[in-house]
C-alpha cells in the first residue's frame, strides 16, 4: 500500500474550544478548560477531532455521500459497525495538530495566552439568568495557528485521486462550518489549508 503525506494548517478565526473532558470544577475556577499537551501544557487539536468533524460533514452536508452508512466513507474512514466483516484498513491517518513554532514561542513567553469567556444560561420561563447558570469557558484566541499531518494510504492512482477529492471536499465543508464545541455561539471558525509534502526520491 502506498502513502502520501499532507501538511494541514488550521488558523483559528474565532475563539476555539475543544474540552479536556476531565475538568475539576472549583469555586471561581474554569468550568471547561481546553485540552492541553500533558508535557508542554500547551493547547493542541487532537487528530481524532479533525477526522471526526470532516467525516461528519461529509455524511451530513455533501451531496456525494449517503450518511453514516455510506460505503465509500466507511471504506476509507473506517466502518462504524464493529461486526463489519468487509472492513478494510483505514485510508486516512490524522495526526494531532500542535502550535506552529511562532505561536509556540508566544505561548511560552506569555506574549499570548488562552482567553476565558463567561457565559450565562437563561431561564426561558423567567427571561433572566438561571440560578447557577454562569460558566467560564477557556478558549484559544483568534489568529493562533496549529500544524499537523494527514497520511493518505492508497492502492493505486485512481484510489489516490478519489481519496484526495474526498479530503479536499471535507476541508472545504469545514471552512464553512466550525471545529470544536459551541459553534452555534460563534466558536471555532477556522481556516484550514492542505499542502502535499513532497517525498524524497531515494533512488536519486
Amino acid at each position: 500500500m502506498n502513502k502520501k503525506k499532507y501538511k494541514v494548517t488550521v488558523k483559528i478565526l474565532t475563539g476555539f474550544h475543544i474540552g479536556a473532558g476531565n475538568d475539576k470544577i472549583q469555586i471561581g475556577g474554569v468550568d471547561s478548560a481546553v485540552i492541553k499537551d500533558p508535557v508542554t501544557n500547551l493547547p493542541y487539536i487532537p487528530g481524532s477531532s479533525l477526522k471526526g468533524k470532516i467525516r461528519c460533514l461529509l455524511e451530513t452536508e455533501s451531496n456525494n455521500y449517503k450518511g453514516e452508512n455510506d460505503e465509500t466513507l466507511n471504506k476509507y474512514f473506517g466502518s462504524k459497525k464493529t461486526d463489519d466483516k468487509n472492513q478494510t484498513p483505514t485510508r486516512f491517518i490524522f495526526r494531532d495538530l500542535f502550535l506552529n513554532k511562532t505561536f509556540e514561542e508566544k505561548f511560552k513567553s506569555g506574549a499570548i495566552n488562552t482567553e476565558f469567556k463567561t457565559e450565562i444560561v437563561i431561564d426561558r420561563n423567567k427571561g433572566t439568568a438561571k440560578s447557577g447558570g454562569l460558566r467560564t469557558i477557556e478558549r484559544v484566541p483568534p489568529s493562533v495557528v496549529f500544524e499537523g499531518e494527514i497520511l493518505v494510504r492508497y492502492m493505486n492512482g485512481d484510489e489516490e485521486k478519489e481519496l484526495q477529492k474526498i479530503l479536499k471536499e471535507g476541508i472545504k465543508l469545514l471552512n464553512n462550518d466550525y471545529l470544536g464545541g459551541s459553534g452555534s455561539r460563534g466558536y471555532g471558525a477556522v481556516e484550514v489549508s492542505l499542502e502535499e509534502v513532497k517525498q524524497e526520491n531515494k533512488n536519486a
